[in-house]
């Protein structure tokens, strides 16, 4: 089966267009309240958020113009499996793409939040769930929202979608997995495995690893470590590597 082509994915990034600059009006918060809250917190409220108004977008437009553009982004939720949790994939786009939704929040400096002494790596990842079997490759695509807190009118904080990126779902995975065997880690009962570190001589002297050797891959599918060149781009560009 073929992979989905650029021509497609760009067809979708013109298609989520006009999510860029939306501010999120379901969430305020009081700018004297930020410090309360490390950008890890706001990360994961703001990302929840987004995961359950995207389908819903025409909620947010603030005059007709704009619920006119909003209504054309096509977007609906995938029918998932009852009582699943974290069914795959999120979106069904009107094309007929699938879509996979990761939010990248982007910290700003601007604001006073509770920052940690150093910065946090985006949760943000393609989990060990999502795997070559259940891909379309020829129709699954990546969609990563960058979002960015911002005063807005009021005087309050909300969030705002400050840029899209829209990329090939099995490419991704492919580059995830090949990652993984490139660190000599292996699937052990369907959990992405790295060797111990503690077990690395053992390696080095030529013995034959055994499955007490391996621990599971904490960091596997985060997308900052996802060695796929687009994705990794659109990574740098908003400063999570």
């Amino acid at each position: 089966m073929t992979d989905i082509t650029n021509d497609d994915l760009q067809s979708l990034r013109s298609a989520f267009e006009p999510l860029v600059g939306l501010r999120i009006t379901w969430l305020s918060i009081p700018t004297g309240a930020l410090v309360g809250f490390e950008p890890s917190q706001i990360a994961v409220i703001v990302n929840t958020l987004l995961d359950a108004i995207l389908p819903q977008i025409k909620f947010l437009a603030s005059d007709k113009d704009n619920a006119a553009k909003l209504a054309g982004v096509g977007l609906s939720k995938a029918p998932g499996v009852i009582g699943q949790r974290e069914a795959y994939p999120d979106y069904v786009h009107l094309s007929g793409r699938r879509v996979e939704l990761k939010g990248l929040f982007v910290d700003n400096p601007e604001l006073d939040l509770k920052r940690p002494p150093t910065d946090r790596e985006p949760s943000a990842r393609l989990k060990e769930n999502i795997t070559m079997d259940i891909i379309d490759p020829a129709n699954d695509a990546l969609l990563v929202a960058a979002v960015q807190l911002r005063k807005d009118p009021s005087g309050l904080c909300s969030p705002y979608i400050t840029d899209i990126g829209v990329f090939s779902m099995v490419q991704c995975v492919r580059a995830r997995d090949k990652s993984l065997a490139d660190r000599g880690g292996r699937w052990i009962d369907g959990i992405p495995n790295v060797i111990k570190k503690t077990r690395v001589a053992s390696l080095k002297g030529g013995k034959k690893l055994q499955k007490a050797d391996f621990e599971k891959d904490t960091n596997f599918g985060k997308l900052k470590r996802i060695p796929y060149e687009p994705l990794q781009t659109f990574m740098r560009k908003h400063g999570a590597i």
